[in-house]
């Protein structure tokens, strides 16, 4: 059963408005708290591809799944469950424009970033009490 004092507060409702996320941190511990609509969710802040700030990406949603799409690669998660959804994006980017010593570097980069994995993200219980939001984070073993 869950207590009330495993929950840390992290911010209060009216700071996390509708469709947006806000980075937090919590002992330590770095997470983006969003807002779907009134319900509040908690994923880890760092994308489970290159580390990338969570909070700076996209929150999007239907009747069927809450998603969320890191900021620098488009990679999609589950917001519920932290589970990845789709790989990264690594092509498709118009770079005629650009010199060829920086269209090679892209091009390289691009070959050694397809072999970085994608990791499914951590979710955390978040509870509404009383308009602050709190979140509970696992001890450390």
């Amino acid at each position: 059963m869950n207590s009330q004092n495993d929950f840390v507060k992290v911010a209060f409702a009216n700071e996390v408005p509708p469709r947006t996320m806000k980075h937090v941190d919590v002992n330590g511990k770095e997470i983006s708290l969003l807002n779907i609509e009134g319900q509040f969710y908690a994923i880890d802040e760092r994308c489970g591809h290159m580390n990338a700030p969570m909070s700076k990406g996209q929150i999007r949603y239907n009747a069927e799944k809450k998603l969320i799409s890191c900021p620098l690669h488009y990679a999609t998660f589950d917001i519920a469950t932290g589970q990845k959804l789709s790989e990264p994006v690594m092509s498709g980017m118009d770079m005629s424009a650009l010199p060829k010593n920086i269209q090679d570097y892209f091009k390289k980069a691009g070959e050694i970033l397809s072999f970085v994995k994608t990791n499914n993200m951590q979710t955390y219980q978040v509870i509404n009490d009383n308009n602050e939001i709190k979140v509970k984070i696992p001890t450390q073993n």
